[in-house]
């Protein structure tokens, strides 16, 4: 049994992205965050938090999530690219101009989709909190 599962920062951002009230920006990331680190947090240090949750939820095959292979490249296109895009139809001409903070978000509001897609069914106790620990990889049946 992989240990890293058992990360309160995955727990926390998979209740938030699954969750009603989840936002769509790094500032509601750091707010879900704020009672595990610094409730201040910058916007390096939840894109850092993110994209360590989602490179374990990556890792573990019962999450069931980016099984295609495209996940790196679709979290870099994700500002440019796709549903989470900055524009919906892409920009408009190579000198279209964004933030920093929408771009940065465009990366957030991927990998929060990503996230509240997972498959939690396996760890349902542990994701609901009844359950201290997760059962043993050979004693889960697919």
């Amino acid at each position: 049994m992989s240990e890293s599962i058992m990360n309160p920062r995955l727990l926390t951002l998979l209740r938030f992205a699954k969750s009603e009230r989840s936002g769509s920006t790094w500032r509601d990331v750091a707010q879900a965050l704020g009672d595990l680190y610094h409730p201040e947090m910058r916007l390096a240090d939840v894109i850092h938090h993110l994209v360590a949750a989602y490179s374990e939820v990556l890792c573990e095959p019962r999450f069931v999530v980016g099984r295609g292979g495209m996940a790196s490249e679709e979290l870099l296109l994700a500002p440019i690219k796709g549903y989470h895009a900055i524009d919906l139809a892409g920009p408009r001409t190579l000198d279209t101009t964004y933030t920093v903070e929408q771009f940065y978000n465009a990366f957030v509001i991927h990998i929060l989709g990503q996230l509240s897609i997972t498959s939690i069914g396996w760890c349902r106790d542990w994701f609901d909190g009844t359950s201290p620990s997760l059962p043993p990889l050979e004693s889960i049946h697919v």
